[in-house]
């Protein structure tokens, strides 16, 4: 198989539409689409639909993405071969991750990777609505709750826990809510519900279904923020007020759990740059408590 061909149908398979995928690689959408159909001739099967949206892969495009993957993950490990014992890797990296995580956790440990490996390049990024890992839009993902693509690996890096919070000023003023009905009388802070990555993250509205927002706030580290000046109740991170000064624990029978999983290419652990960066964030773990 001509490599060339290969390595751009990966990366329309990853794309999913033939301008952005002809963008990245530097070419026309022409000479893209002329290499497309030379390796479906060569393999003697259709590999793309198109669709409203662009680009889908189909059972057989599918199949033979699972097994390029796997043979670019091989060239890419195989420089490690070449590599002196103890040689710093080098190359760029994406986690996506988030902001919480990313700033309060993840952020404040990049010191060490950078000490040991100098020439790695970190890029951390959002994880904004339809996000996907599975079409490299990340190298690395630190995810709440379980990945819901099969293709992934993943594995845990802990629990934390959330509650809802006041400030003692707000607590002065407006008195605190003894049962959850009585939220409905006081200001809440919650999540810009459009912008949230999963439904699954709207931890307000698992708190109380009736929750609307007076303020809504798109970040984690900004509703803290928010909660610690008065404004309202919220349900916040708790490793988040780490070092802070004390909140209110409101209706604290409420407290909530979840899980952060750490996800990543089966076929692109080997490498050594992405492998450098899986191990700080496995040294994580427990750094939530």
């Amino acid at each position: 198989m001509n490599w060339e061909d290969a390595r751009y149908f990966l990366t329309v398979a990853r794309a999913g539409q033939l301008g952005k995928a002809a963008e990245q690689l530097g070419i026309s959408v022409m000479t893209l689409s002329r290499h497309l159909n030379q390796l479906q001739r060569r393999v003697g099967a259709t590999l793309l639909t198109r669709h409203s949206k662009g680009m889908q892969l189909t059972d057989e495009g599918s199949r033979l993405v699972d097994y390029l993957e796997r043979a670019e993950a091989e060239i890419e490990a195989s420089g490690s071969i070449f590599e002196r014992k103890g040689m710093s890797v080098s190359g760029t990296v994406r986690v996506a991750a988030p902001e919480g995580f990313a700033l309060k956790v993840l952020t404040p440990q990049l010191g060490r990777l950078f000490d040991w490996h100098p020439d790695v390049v970190v890029e951390i990024v959002p994880q904004t609505p339809g996000f996907s890992l599975s079409r490299r839009e990340a190298d690395i993902a630190v995810m709440v709750g379980r990945p819901e693509e099969s293709r992934l690996q993943f594995e845990s890096l802990g629990t934390y826990g959330l509650g809802l919070y006041a400030s003692d000023e707000y607590c002065q003023r407006y008195g605190v809510p003894s049962s959850i009905d009585a939220l409905g009388e006081h200001r809440l802070i919650g999540y810009v519900e459009d912008l949230l990555f999963s439904a699954r993250l709207n931890l307000a509205r698992t708190v109380w279904n009736d929750w609307q927002s007076n303020l809504a706030i798109y970040s984690p580290i900004g509703q803290v923020e928010a909660v610690r000046s008065g404004l309202g109740i919220g349900v916040l991170h708790e490793f988040l007020l780490k070092d802070l000064p004390p909140l209110v624990a409101v209706l604290p029978e409420l407290r909530l759990s979840r899980e952060f999983f750490l996800v990543f290419h089966p076929t692109t652990e080997r490498i050594p740059r992405i492998q450098a960066v899986l191990e700080l964030l496995r040294g994580l773990r427990g750094s939530l408590c």
